[in-house]
């Protein structure tokens, strides 16, 4: 059977009152009698009640997570971001997962009827989550979104998340740095996504440049690790680009594999540069060039920027944007355009 405070203050042979101010009013009693009252709970195994005590503050120390767990590690290091932010701070996440099973408005329901001081979004096309966020900014709970910004307009929800346009400007950079005039994206994704915004920083800062062009291509998501045709189309232009971005890491491995079966080489051929810095960029043969994103620091700010939130009691105050500059990872798979472009090396 758990111990009350009404057994701490028997054996104590203190009141209630005073047992509870112990716990959580300690400069109402004299400090030697706090310190006894604390170590006979402690001996006695007490755990404070966080229900009936959020209940009596108004909190319940509780916060909702929506986000994909699909076993990306991407999406794994975003969690324990806000994990640790959330937890050090005494709050407990409360995490569901896009279900074809459960509908979208039942899970924020759920959430809202477990009463969480807040939510944590990262929006996902599978779960438009925030199609309902107005049920809880209704209710002035506060929501934060990582890494996808929500769109709707009356939404005011504030955001971290990767400066996805500045990394795209940062990879035309470099490939226009090396010599490249003949550049393309492969990319995936509709507007409002990180991809898209990756693709239109490369596209913005090739058109600043003399004598560049560039081609964009979009690959369906769903098929984004098994179809090397649109990788293949790409290369097959003339004239054929001798650069190509990849708006996410997984794409460079259609690219990589595409321009194998047409006889060229990367990065004598062909320079390729990624984004996120998967798994895949350091596996590579030759090791990926990327942009690096920082997604456990993505989920400690953002969780953060929601504790701000609910401690100031402040759900819908001047929105707050915050974009995190991705690094620049140099590894071997750019270099200087080949003489003759148009024309794959020959096999060895």
């Amino acid at each position: 059977m758990a111990t009350t405070l009404k057994d701490i203050a028997e054996r104590a042979q203190v009141s209630v009152a005073t047992v509870s101010m112990a716990m959580g009013s300690p400069g109402r009693i004299a400090e030697a009698t706090r310190r006894r009252v604390l170590q006979i709970a402690d001996e006695m195994g007490y755990r404070p009640n966080m229900l009936v005590r959020g209940i009596q503050k108004g909190r319940t120390m509780s916060v909702g997570v929506l986000m994909g767990f699909a076993g990306d590690l991407y999406e794994a290091r975003i969690f324990q971001g806000m994990h640790h932010t959330l937890v050090k701070a005494g709050y407990v996440p409360i995490a569901l997962m896009p279900s074809e099973d459960i509908p979208i408005l039942d899970q924020i329901h759920a959430l809202l009827d477990r009463r969480v001081d807040g939510i944590l979004l990262r929006p996902t096309g599978m779960a438009m989550w925030e199609k309902h966020l107005h049920e809880a900014l209704d209710r002035k709970i506060p929501v934060v979104s990582v890494d996808t910004e929500t769109q709707a307009e009356t939404h005011h929800v504030d955001f971290v998340g990767t400066h996805d346009v500045k990394g795209g400007r940062l990879a035309a950079r470099a490939l226009l740095e090396a010599g490249h005039r003949r550049l393309a994206v492969l990319t995936t994704g509709d507007f409002a996504q990180p991809m898209y915004f990756r693709r239109e920083g490369f596209e913005a800062e090739v058109s600043q440049a003399a004598g560049a062009n560039c081609v964009s291509m979009i690959q369906p998501w769903a098929e984004v690790l098994d179809d090397d045709s649109v990788a293949r189309q790409l290369l097959s232009l003339s004239p054929r680009p001798t650069g190509v971005f990849v708006t996410i890491g997984r794409l460079a491995e259609c690219v990589y594999r595409a321009a194998a079966e047409m006889g060229l080489r990367v990065p004598e051929d062909l320079s390729v540069v990624g984004f996120g810095d998967e798994r895949i960029a350091s596996r590579l043969t030759p090791g990926l060039t990327t942009l690096r994103q920082q997604p456990r620091q993505i989920g400690q700010l953002g969780a953060q920027l929601l504790l701000d939130r609910i401690r100031r009691g402040e759900p819908r105050g001047e929105r707050q944007r915050i974009l995190i500059e991705p690094e620049w990872i140099a590894r071997e798979s750019v270099s200087s355009p080949p003489p003759n472009p148009s024309r794959p090396a020959p096999e060895n």
